[in-house]
């Protein structure tokens, strides 16, 4: 669908990697980060749906709203309006930085997109780079020019 084009790009820019060499996405996080990345990612599990989601400072169609988020132990899951799964990527969060941080890692274990976020009870915030851009966004906003997704998600109830 031409419509989805703009936000697909997104996700399958994620899944490109940044990175020519492999990196675990565990990396050297203390024991107290671990447990706190933990707690999110339990927070995070399950199917999300698209509230708002804006592109380089452009909103996606309203179609993009029909799209799944899947959390999925630490793989996120994109699940299309025909209920097709995409590839997934890893996630680690990063809840000791401020803004907390989220880094999407592509099957490789190459750096796909660095991001930030927000989790708050059925509410997820998430900020990314994208495209050539790979630096983390600082704050939670996609303008003309910056090359971030700001996408806002809401739990979907069983």
């Amino acid at each position: 669908m031409k419509s989805l084009s703009g936000f697909f790009v997104l996700i399958a820019l994620m899944s490109i990697s940044a990175c020519s060499g492999r990196h675990s996405p565990e990396g050297g996080a203390s024991a107290a980060t671990r447990e706190l990345a933990k707690q999110d990612l339990d927070q995070l599990q399950g199917a999300w749906r698209i509230e708002s989601s804006c592109w380089n400072g452009v909103e996606e169609p309203p179609v993009a709203k029909r799209v799944t988020i899947l959390f999925q132990d630490d793989k996120l899951i994109q699940v299309d309006i025909d209920g097709i799964r995409l590839p997934s990527n890893t996630i680690k969060l990063m809840p000791d930085q401020n803004p907390k941080a989220i880094d999407f890692w592509d099957k490789d274990g190459g750096l796909a997109s660095p991001g930030i976020y927000s989790l708050n009870g059925d509410t997820f915030k998430w900020c990314s780079a994208g495209g050539s851009n790979k630096v983390r966004p600082t704050s939670f906003a996609s303008t003309p020019g910056s090359k971030q997704s700001l996408m806002v998600l809401r739990r979907e109830k069983k």
